[in-house]
């Protein structure tokens, strides 16, 4: 039950099959004015054998962690229409490697409205300041690694609305979607060495807008075919440190597919078709090929769920400045042994493939805990994972393990 992180990465509640999630659920403490108030409290006590991601090249540095997550939400629900707005603070302590300390902050709002029968908005924003673990992301291999002296952090502000057209159980439905997101990276925004100063993070800021259109077609009861077109355009604040040509792009989705509904037992939607991402700099390969993904729910037993979130896609890279070609795959299995007894089985895969160079990285990320429900909306965890990258370049090849016991706990 990790509270709140799904929240502040979708972006819409109760509205439509589109990015569904479910309102948090607790009994909290609703005022005079029907404003419900849950308050949020999550925590970890964690070691990791390898905090900063070293190859086996280098001498691993192991610490011990502990993470705090407070938070609260506030929810209403008046004449069908439902609000949300949730924070949330996630505070990390590194006894043997203070380098890696961090605050994170999470402010979302989601609220579905119901304008009439047929009409329907979400609408939604949410304010991210994060932080990249050290060998990921920019920081990612040995040579930027074993040198940081801090999380690299960012913040964003993300922002969509959604409206659909069409009754609940009409044959057709039309879903609009227009969406802004603004990124800016905080610190290394501007390395004086000269072996790094490309990778320096003012040169990844950016801000982009897109939107889509998507046909839903009722063709069975609990089934119903999908048809989207959806585009993006991403402009950076400044243009490639090493060609000083743009680094912008616009990215362009042809889909079709279906999304499925079947009460008590499986909720998914699958889509498929062509991706075009071009440049505008016309020295860099554009992509086209074939793009999919797959989200899916599934419940063999009343006591046990299978989830999956799996994809295909060309993003930007966050080392380089050509595009990556990447698949990935997303699993979870829960089990509920007893009552309140429970296991829950994790499998992450990511496999990149970088465009203009011969790099290629395959990550593999497994994890097993065990879990007891001291009373409803309450959990405690104990836990292992393992990630395992292997790379083409020997410096970002690593293997970690972290074992934790963690509590969740929603008011």
């Amino acid at each position: 039950m990790k509270t709140l992180l799904r929240l502040f990465v979708v972006s819409a509640i109760g509205l439509t099959t589109t990015e569904v999630i479910a309102e948090l659920k607790g009994n909290g403490y609703t005022t005079d004015s029907g404003i419900k108030i849950l308050p949020i409290f999550d925590s970890r006590f964690e070691h990791n054998d390898n905090v900063g991601r070293y190859s086996d090249a280098q001498s691993p540095e192991s610490s011990t962690v502990f993470v705090i997550e407070p938070g609260v939400a506030f929810q209403s629900e008046r004449g069908g229409n439902k609000y949300q707005v949730a924070f949330q603070v996630s505070s990390g302590f590194y006894t043997d490697s203070s380098v890696d300390n961090y605050v994170d902050h999470k402010l979302s709002t989601n609220n579905a409205i119901t304008l009439n029968t047929r009409n329907a908005l979400s609408l939604n924003y949410s304010y991210l300041f994060l932080h990249e673990e050290r060998g990921t992301g920019i920081l990612a291999g040995d040579a930027l690694s074993t040198i940081a002296s801090e999380p690299v952090a960012y913040a964003i502000h993300d922002a969509s609305v959604v409206h659909a057209y069409g009754s609940t159980n009409a044959k057709g439905r039309v879903e609009t979607t227009l969406r802004l997101q603004d990124r800016k990276y905080n610190n290394y925004r501007d390395i004086q060495d000269t072996q790094f100063s490309q990778l320096s993070t003012k040169f990844k800021d950016y801000f982009e807008y897109g939107g889509g259109v998507a046909f839903y077609y009722r063709a069975l009861p609990a089934t119903s075919l999908l048809f989207e077109i959806d585009v993006t355009q991403r402009d950076y604040d400044l243009n490639d440190p090493v060609t000083n040509n743009s680094q912008d792009s616009f990215d362009v989705f042809y889909l079709t597919g279906a999304t499925w509904d079947i009460t008590g037992k499986t909720i998914g939607k699958v889509r498929l078709g062509l991706q075009n991402k071009t440049y505008d700099d016309s020295t860099k390969d554009d992509f086209s090929g074939f793009s999919w993904d797959l989200d899916l729910e599934w419940k063999p037993l009343s006591y046990s769920t299978i989830t999956v979130s799996a994809a295909q896609r060309a993003r930007d890279p966050d080392q380089g400045s050509n595009y990556v070609d990447e698949t990935s795959f997303d699993g979870n299995w829960k089990h509920y042994w007893l009552s309140h007894l429970f296991t829950n089985a994790t499998a992450q895969f990511v496999f990149d493939d970088y465009s203009t160079s011969s790099r290629n990285d395959d990550l593999i990320k497994i994890g097993l805990a065990m879990g007891y429900e001291l009373r409803e909306h309450a959990e405690l965890n104990l836990g292992w994972r393992i990630e395992d990258n292997d790379s083409s370049i020997a410096g970002n090849s690593y293997d970690q393990n972290v074992w934790y016991v963690s509590v969740n706990m929603l008011f």
